[in-house]
Parts: structure tokens; C-alpha cells; sequence
């Protein structure tokens, strides 16, 4: 039962020096306070004025973004340095204790750092920006977003895929920007007129295409079965395996309806013992 009214006068001593010291920095405590949402308020303001001014000079969402962001925790910071003034602590030593925290955060988070610090070079240098196609990591995919840690990718499934902005730098990748390049190959006999078949095959894709000027069709190779004919174009990324799908329909419907004969391989199977099919 003793015990009980020692922790009430504990919690009575607390509560008074509380009170007191509310009562005597409440001035600098209320000042403080409007400082940080005067600065909040400033920062803001501060980051949108120099969104505009990337925006008119054609910089791209990316760096448009870090550098407003930049600015505005670098107000941020600037505001909490005064209202902490404000409330009558010493910078100096708060500075030298932030930094050693920081530095000992940093050693033990190397990982994440190494990210930011990669994302910062992918930021400044620009290999790819919002809305290119990368194949990066046997990835493939539309730049959906660039953080400083991450870069977000979303394929023609829908699905987002984030990949450490370090398995970035360094490494080789592809960069399609929006559109991806298709190939496909079909076989036809050689009764059939090669001319014809690619003509044929030309008109069919730049009918379904906007490009026509990046069509190629061509004779690949020969075999047995016939002619390898080879078409080549660039569709958009985000319906690539849509477009590749009715891409190839068609123009096997196209040589069809022209009655271009198509081969297919065929092989005679002779089992141990029996008699020869008649002409074999």
C-alpha cells in the first residue's frame, strides 16, 4: 500500500515540472510551433514554383519531382533548425549528434542507402524515363515510376514489378521506349511466288499498323519444307503479345485466301519387320 502513494508523488513531480516548464516556454514553445507551419506552409508553396519552372523548361516527371522534392525538405529542414533554435537548444551539438546518427544508420542500413544513391544517378543521368519500355533483370515492362529507391515497372498483364534501383546501375538493359520490336517467321512452297507472298504480307501489316515505314519482310532462309519468310515491326509494348497474336493470324489468312501453300513437316515412320508402304 506503500508503494502506491510513492509512485502518485512521482507522477506529481513529473506533472509539475511539465506544467512549469509549459508555463515558462510557452512563448517560445507557441513560436516554435507557428515557425514549423509557417515553414511547412513555405515548403509547399516553394516545391510547386519549382515544379513549374521544370515544367516549362521540358524536364521530364522524374527529375521535375526530385528536385521539387529536394526543395522542399531542404526548407523543411531550414524551418526546423529555427524553431529548434527557438526553444532555446544549442544547434551545434543537435547538428554533430544528427550526424553521428546518421552516419551510424547509414553503416548499418548499406543495402538501402546503396539504393537512394543509385536512384540519384538514375535520376541525373536518365537512361530511361516515365513511360519507356526496359527489359532489365529478364524483366519486361513499362517505366510506370522512378523512385530514388526503386524503379517501378508494370507489364502488359498489369502487374507492378519493383526492382532495387542498385540491380539497376550497372547492369545492361534494353530501352524500346514505347514500342517493341516483333519478329515472326512462316514457311512457303516453292511453287509459290516469293514476290507475291512478301508483297502480300507488307500490305497486311501496314494495314494493321500506324508504321508502315518500319515494316521488313524478307526471304530468311531456305529448307526443305520451302521459303523462311521473315516479317518484322515495332508495336506498341503495352498490346504486344495482343498485337503479335492478331498480327500472325492475319497474315497467315491473307496467304491463305491468296492460296499460297504453306508446308508443314511430315515424316514417315517404318516399323522393324513390316512391309514398305507402296511408293516408299
Amino acid at each position: 500500500m506503500d508503494e502506491m502513494p510513492a509512485q502518485l508523488q512521482e507522477f506529481k513531480k513529473l506533472y509539475e515540472l511539465i506544467a512549469e516548464y509549459l508555463v515558462t516556454y510557452s512563448f517560445q514553445i507557441l513560436g516554435a510551433v507557428i515557425i514549423l507551419i509557417i515553414g511547412w506552409w513555405l515548403a509547399s508553396k516553394v516545391s510547386k514554383l519549382v515544379r513549374k519552372v521544370c515544367e516549362k523548361r521540358n524536364l521530364d516527371a522524374t527529375l521535375s519531382g526530385f528536385f521539387s522534392s529536394l526543395a522542399k525538405t531542404t526548407v523543411i529542414l531550414l524551418f526546423v533548425v529555427v524553431a529548434v533554435s527557438q526553444l532555446g537548444f544549442t544547434i551545434a551539438p543537435l547538428i554533430a549528434a544528427i550526424g553521428a546518427l546518421t552516419f551510424g544508420i547509414s553503416l548499418a542500413i548499406q543495402g538501402p542507402i546503396s539504393n537512394y544513391g543509385a536512384g540519384l544517378a538514375i535520376i541525373l543521368t536518365r537512361p530511361y524515363k516515365l513511360g519507356d519500355t526496359i527489359i532489365l533483370k529478364e524483366r519486361c515492362g513499362i517505366v510506370d515510376d522512378i523512385k530514388l529507391a526503386m524503379t517501378v515497372l508494370r507489364n502488359e498483364d498489369g502487374e507492378r514489378i519493383f526492382i532495387p534501383n542498385k540491380e539497376v546501375v550497372g547492369e545492361i538493359f534494353h530501352n524500346s521506349q514505347e514500342n517493341k520490336l516483333m519478329e515472326a517467321e512462316i514457311a512457303i512452297g516453292y511453287d509459290a511466288d516469293p514476290e507475291v507472298a512478301i508483297g502480300l504480307i507488307q500490305d497486311t501489316l501496314a494495314s494493321k499498323l500506324s508504321d508502315a515505314a518500319k515494316i521488313q519482310v524478307g526471304i530468311d532462309r531456305f529448307s526443305p519444307l520451302g521459303f523462311h519468310l521473315v516479317y518484322r515491326c515495332w508495336v506498341p509494348t503495352a498490346e504486344y503479345f495482343a498485337q503479335r497474336f492478331q498480327l500472325n493470324l492475319s497474315v497467315y489468312q491473307a496467304l491463305k485466301q491468296a492460296g499460297i501453300s504453306m508446308p508443314t513437316p511430315t515424316q514417315n515412320v517404318q516399323v522393324v519387320g513390316s512391309e514398305p508402304l507402296e511408293g516408299q
